[in-house]
């Protein structure tokens, strides 16, 4: 009995070794609590099954970003956010998405929304990270692009700090298991089979970190916004005399000028039933106050010929 107890606790002392040894490869890193993605895993499964298809496995080489030796083990996140803008919005949104079904791409969330006549979408879109680069480039021939900016994360140290510790929670999983397999106390029992509850939870969260931080890292997220114009914007250049601007000047007041008057003919088209309305409104109130105004001199001519002369007898 002496040497089962002296047994357990050798074993005990070994897995406080592999805790203090857990605490110490986390230490160099941020710790998966602080650097782990929010997401979960189970919403890029599928998209991830289509990683080994062979529509475009074949061209990551030519179209990836290019890579460089130092970062060949590096765990990368790209991120991109565009803004587009089209006058023939149904066939930009058509090559979009055959553009984001070519690359083996999906759609993580879509809104499209409608002011005015002018239709807009707001799209997440996955890529795979080796056609990143290829589909930002072909995405901003698709519309005239207006914005864009891109964001690159390593997270390397994060990643393999999560990997670290997960290995040290599944050995300490598998020595707790000898562990009870050999207790014989109910005392015993109870303390191993909270210790496993435990470790089973944290080996199941670090996967969970594993699997969100590999879905971030296979497929890229680009964030686009597709808006429907009348035209075009675009910047000009600076002139370099002053006949250029006061040339350039003229051209605009010109342009303001033609979009004034059709923003205020369609203004009338949208509104002509309520202009109609008002103008017989108004027409009525002049006639009305042309009449009264005109009325008032004959009534006092009128009243004056009704009043009898006072002659000088009279008056005395």
């Amino acid at each position: 009995m002496d040497r089962m107890k002296r047994k357990l606790a050798l074993l005990l002392a070994a897995l406080l070794l592999l805790g203090l040894t857990a605490c110490g490869g986390s230490s160099n890193g941020s710790g998966s609590d602080s650097s782990a993605p929010s997401g979960g895993a189970a919403d890029y499964d599928a998209p991830m099954a289509m990683e080994g298809e062979a529509g475009w496995a074949e061209d990551t080489e030519a179209s990836g970003p290019a890579v460089n030796p130092a970062l060949a083990d590096a765990k990368i996140i790209y991120t991109a956010d565009m803004e587009l803008e089209t006058r023939t919005y149904d066939e930009a949104a058509a090559a979009l998405d055959r553009l984001v079904e070519e690359v083996g791409g999906y759609y993580e969330s879509r809104t499209t929304y409608n002011y005015g006549g002018y239709r807009s979408a707001n799209m997440t879109v996955r890529v795979p990270a080796e056609q990143y680069a290829a589909f930002c480039e072909r995405a901003g021939t698709l519309a005239h692009r207006t914005r864009m900016s891109e964001d690159t994360e390593n997270v390397s140290e994060a990643y393999y700090d999560v990997e670290v510790r997960l290995s040290t929670q599944r050995t300490k999983l598998e020595r707790l298991q000898e562990l009870l397999a050999q207790a014989e106390s109910m005392e015993d029992i109870i303390a191993l089979e909270s210790a496993l509850s435990e470790t089973e939870l944290q080996i199941e969260y670090l996967t969970g970190s594993l699997r969100s931080y590999d879905a971030l890292i296979s497929f890229s997220t680009v964030t686009i916004y597709l808006q429907e114009v009348y035209k075009l914007s675009s910047e000009e250049e600076p002139p370099m005399t002053f006949g250029q601007r006061l040339g350039s000047a003229f051209a605009a007041g010109l342009r303001r000028g033609i979009d004034g008057a059709e923003d205020l003919l369609i203004a009338f088209a949208r509104n002509w039933v309520s202009v109609l309305v008002w103008t017989a409104v108004i027409a009525v109130v002049i006639a009305v106050l042309r009449r009264k105004k005109m009325g008032l001199p004959v009534l006092r001519r009128r009243k004056k010929e009704r009043e009898p002369e006072k002659t000088d007898g009279q008056e005395k």
